[in-house]
């Protein structure tokens, strides 16, 4: 073996390191053979830094992560590596993978779409943006987010994501903990040295990664920067320069990276907006993690799958913008608030929309507590309801013991009122005889969530 691919741990397991999945500017990650392990190992071997990650690491594995999409730091290298083993699922690589395409591409375009397209980003991003919340809702701040120590799976039919990095983990910060950041993804106030990190750093390094993931872009980086002086680029990175989609200062505009509208929704261009405009060099005005969870969801539950290219897109796009398919039928999901006295024959008339999604011939729909309870969190991704569309009736049935009800109301006719259990009930997608249909999450007596549909 060779000595320069094995290490050790404090407790004497020996690890066999493999292929490298990422490099920082703290050090580097490799996957261990033949387990659900990797090795961080950093570049500073000195006494006190040894003993300062020592510190951290006992503080780290005290802290409550359960149910967090983080890869727990296990055990310290043994000297004279200075380092650690963390948990990490075998088949991942960073999100860099997603963001930054190879040189020797030959169709941009292509390649987007063979890492799972728009959809599978928005979801990605997404959970990371849950797990950072989540992270804040404990009164820690992760410190370092980078497109290269956020990890995906590299099978584009699913979405599992996790943090490494977990020994930056600490509560909030004081000036004296500043400085730890990746170049490009800090804050300008951390570039500036003028603050520690804290959840809005936080924020604004995920900006950078959810713009640049599903863009292919920087956000600061524009034709200004990329064809000047290398000084630019600090000057840009310090919020001295306009951003690259600034409204008025077009200064750093640059036709690089996707059409915005084609891959942010107006809710993620809003909040763009509002974090690399205003938000720059104000940090408070910045959106926290919170407000891009719920973006990054809505934007998700609102794509539509081409039937030619298979691609993803927003269903306000008439064509698909990949390969100018006409966008097939489908049926808008508004999901609404329900009080026992509301008419339904007025009900499309209410504007108090929480959630919009689609819902696409042929491809199963499933309704989470995240639907139906505005819950957050692990607890918000359990299925309770699963929707189908065959091109003339919809279909739904529970995934779980609760009981739902459909509703309808005819014109001068008496109610319909239907249980949905766990067998599928149909109505018309488009119906002629009943005005609309009416999908309630909870028990008509009591105010809740329910489901309007519209054939669009």
């Amino acid at each position: 073996m060779n000595q320069q691919k094995r290490v050790v741990d404090q407790l004497g397991t020996v690890y066999q390191l493999s292929q490298k999945l990422g490099q920082g500017g703290q050090g580097v990650v490799y996957a261990v053979e033949g387990g659900r392990r990797a090795v961080k190992i950093l570049n500073k071997t000195s006494q006190t830094e040894r003993d300062r990650l020592r510190r951290q690491l006992q503080l780290v594995q005290q802290l409550d992560l359960k149910g967090l999409n983080i890869a727990r730091p296990l055990e310290m290298l043994k000297p004279p590596r200075v380092g650690y083993v963390m948990e990490l699922l075998t088949d991942m690589m960073p999100i860099s993978k997603l963001s930054n395409y190879p040189q020797n591409v030959n169709c941009i375009v292509e390649w987007y779409l063979e890492g799972g397209g728009l959809k599978r980003r928005l979801l990605l991003l997404a959970q990371c943006a849950e797990t950072l919340s989540q992270l804040h809702g404990k009164g820690l701040v992760y410190s370092d987010p980078s497109e290269n120590n956020v990890f995906v799976s590299c099978d584009v039919n699913h979405h599992i994501i996790r943090l490494i990095d977990a020994d930056n983990l600490h509560y909030q910060s004081n000036h004296s903990t500043s400085g730890v950041y990746t170049p490009r993804y800090g804050a300008p106030e951390l570039v500036n040295g003028k603050s520690g990190v804290n959840t809005l750093t936080d924020a604004y390094a995920f900006a950078v990664i959810a713009f640049q993931t599903l863009s292919l872009v920087h956000p600061l980086i524009g034709d200004l920067v990329n064809e000047g002086e290398p000084e630019l680029e600090q000057e840009a990175l310090e919020g001295q320069l306009p951003w690259i989609d600034h409204p008025e200062d077009r200064r750093n505009s640059t036709q690089t990276g996707f059409p915005r509208k084609i891959v942010l929704s107006p809710q993620l261009q809003e909040l763009c907006q509002r974090c690399f405009g205003e938000g720059l060099l104000q940090p408070q005005k910045r959106p926290g993690l919170g407000q891009w969870v719920e973006a990054l969801y809505s934007a998700s539950d609102n794509t539509l799958h081409c039937p030619n290219c298979q691609s993803t897109y927003y269903w306000n796009q008439k064509i698909c913008p990949w390969c100018e398919h006409p966008r097939p039928r489908f049926v808008q999901v508004l999901i609404q608030r329900w009080h026992p006295e509301a008419n339904p024959k007025r009900f499309d008339e209410i504007k108090n929309i929480l959630q919009v999604m689609t819902l696409e011939k042929d491809r199963p729909l499933i309704l989470t507590r995240r639907t139906l309870d505005g819950r957050i969190g692990m607890d918000g991704h359990t299925p309770e309801l699963e929707l189908i569309f065959d091109g003339n009736n919809i279909k739904v049935k529970s995934l779980s013991d609760r009981c739902f009800w459909l509703t309808s109301e005819g014109e001068g006719a008496h109610q319909i009122k239907v249980e949905v259990k766990q067998e599928w009930r149909s109505f018309p997608a488009n119906p002629d005889k009943y005005k609309s249909w009416l999908l309630h999450f909870y028990s008509l007596n009591t105010a809740h969530r329910l489901a309007y549909f519209s054939l669009a």
